[in-house]
């Protein structure tokens, strides 16, 4: 596969998907295949492959990733409820106080951050980036419908689960630019797919630390659960 050298450029610019490294082998060969991955099975119609525009929404994309694994069941008993409790969730006739109480208990819940933070740690440790040389209207579309808004969730539930409004238009049913999505069962091919790297690194450690150091977001305001991990982690 060839390679993509970060630059400057990037952090507004270009697309990019982040996936397993043991996945390059099989994307050089195929390319990027749509699916539906183990959550968005409960939720997602049609099959895509999901993307950022520039580095900083890779971090704002980050910053949702963490708080939505805050907000996982840690219990094996009850993570196997996720889907029901998905669909629960949009039913107006479950009673809402349940889950806002859910959330409630969680919201300062150490053992939820530890899990949280263990989980995107996984993240450094087994995945690279990969720019898509990939157009508008052929490839994807922004008009396109985000079927996680699109589904009848609570405004107040989609924000606990990381549609910051700091990020997130939560007046539109369309994609936010950290959230992108190919056009329904669209492969993009080996010949638009290129391995990012930094420095001849091309793991995401390194590509996450050269983002946090030419970012022009304000991370404490923009991103605040991704600041925390930072600080945790002594990297800023």
């Amino acid at each position: 596969m060839k390679k993509y050298k970060l630059s400057l450029k990037d952090i507004n610019s270009n697309y990019f998907h982040f996936t397993l490294g043991n996945n390059l082998e099989s994307i050089d060969k195929n390319g990027l295949i749509p699916k539906k991955g183990k959550h968005a099975k409960y939720i997602e119609e049609t099959k895509k492959v999901f993307f950022v525009e520039g580095l900083n929404n890779l971090l704002i994309l980050f910053d949702c990733w963490i708080n939505v694994y805050k907000k996982c069941p840690l219990l094996p008993e009850v993570k196997l409820t996720y889907g029901l409790a998905s669909k629960l969730m949009r039913s107006k006739y479950f009673p809402m106080f349940i889950v806002d109480f859910y959330f409630f208990i969680i919201k300062n819940s150490r053992r939820h951050k530890k899990y949280a933070y263990k989980e995107f740690d996984k993240l450094f440790d087994e995945c690279i980036l990969l720019q898509l040389d990939i157009k508008e209207n052929l490839d994807f579309s922004f008009s396109d419908i985000d079927e996680i808004k699109s589904k009848g969730y609570k405004k107040r539930h989609l924000i606990e689960m990381g549609y910051s409004l700091k990020y997130s238009d939560m007046n539109s049913n369309k994609m936010d630019k950290w959230n992108l999505h190919t056009l329904s069962n669209k492969i993009i091919s080996p010949s638009k797919i290129k391995l990012c790297y930094i420095n001849n690194f091309t793991n995401i450690r390194d590509i996450f630390n050269y983002a946090l150091k030419n970012t022009t977001l304000d991370l404490k305001d923009m991103c605040p659960v991704l600041y925390d991990y930072i600080k945790s982690k002594k990297a800023l």
